[in-house]
């Protein structure tokens, strides 16, 4: 449990977020330099959006959903995805991986996942997508 809200602090220069949770320290670093205003102001609203999901119980205990992503890409997601097409070579699964990488925005809260099906409405693709990458 997340007793004290998460703080911003400088890491030789460079910005973490950190938290104790449960007793353990976690950090999420890769925010950007320290004297940086605008990676503050990104740092803050993680901290705020950490600290509000865990008041309303929705807290991403992982702390993925808060991590930045590299060049605007959720990479776990996609290599996730490449690594399963590699091995089960099944056309429903490439099918998924390409999309989603044409696609290009992450995908961690429900909101996204809804641009990414009205995005797909409108490339004309069908629902039968996300069965695909649950079923699998």
């Amino acid at each position: 449990m997340l007793k004290k809200p998460p703080r911003v602090r400088d890491n030789n220069g460079a910005l973490q977020v950190r938290l104790r949770l449960d007793g353990r320290d976690h950090f999420i670093n890769r925010l950007g330099r320290w004297d940086d205003p605008v990676a503050q102001a990104r740092a803050q609203a993680i901290c705020a959006e950490i600290w509000r999901d865990a008041q309303q119980g929705d807290l991403d205990l992982s702390l993925n959903r808060y991590r930045p992503l590299v060049e605007g890409r959720d990479q776990d997601l996609l290599d996730a995805l490449r690594s399963l097409a590699e091995e089960k070579r099944q056309a429903r699964v490439t099918h998924a991986y390409r999309v989603l990488k044409r696609f290009g925005l992450p995908l961690r809260t429900r909101a996204e996942v809804d641009r990414l099906l009205a995005w797909m409405k409108a490339e004309g693709l069908g629902v039968y997508l996300s069965l695909a990458i649950i079923g699998n």
